[in-house]
């Protein structure tokens, strides 16, 4: 692995994968070699995809699944990383996909947790990485994506008037207003 991919590394190492049970209805062993595998791509049809990956984090009732909150903190250290753009669109629709869910009942091991704030809480400390990816993103999907999120977790909203105001047309229209 490259250095490119050191803190999505540091990040996995410190999560117990194997105690968690995935989406798959097995361990969570094998989800490190996924969300590096996803990390590391650079297009489309060379591996994994965001819904390969994505199977294993939210179910298909928008049910959050343990491994939710660690995969969150994954992502963001993927958009604080040198990872190419095709990785960082599918995660950032991973992200998007899962604050977004209307989590059902959460399954037994998550019983008295509130996962859809532990989530939220994990966005907001890396808020500049989005806003930068707003910014900054070559790709139009990472750019809306990253808006996108920005406007369900941050509770600033002049914060986000002015990212879309300085942002301008670098979002699609339907965004800009």
């Amino acid at each position: 692995m490259t250095h490119q991919l050191d803190l999505v590394e540091m990040e996995i190492r410190r999560h117990d994968w194997s105690a968690m049970l995935c989406g798959c209805g097995e361990s969570g062993g094998h989800l490190p070699a996924l969300l590096l595998e996803l990390a590391a791509q650079t297009g489309a049809g060379a591996g994994i995809d965001y819904e390969g990956v994505a199977r294993h984090v939210i179910s298909p009732a928008d049910m959050f699944l343990e491994p939710t909150p660690p995969v969150v903190a994954v992502i963001m250290a993927v958009l604080a990383s040198k990872t190419s753009g095709y990785a960082r669109v599918a995660y950032l629709e991973m992200l998007l996909s899962i604050l977004s869910a209307d989590a059902q009942a959460p399954l037994p091991a998550l019983e008295g947790r509130d996962v859809a704030a532990e989530c939220e809480a994990e966005v907001r400390r890396g808020l500049w990485a989005l806003c930068a990816e707003v910014l900054s993103s070559e790709s139009i999907d990472a750019r809306s994506h990253a808006y996108e999120i920005l406007t369900l977790i941050e509770e600033d909203e002049e914060r986000v008037e002015r990212l879309q105001e300085t942002a301008g047309e670098r979002l699609p229209w339907d965004l800009r207003s």
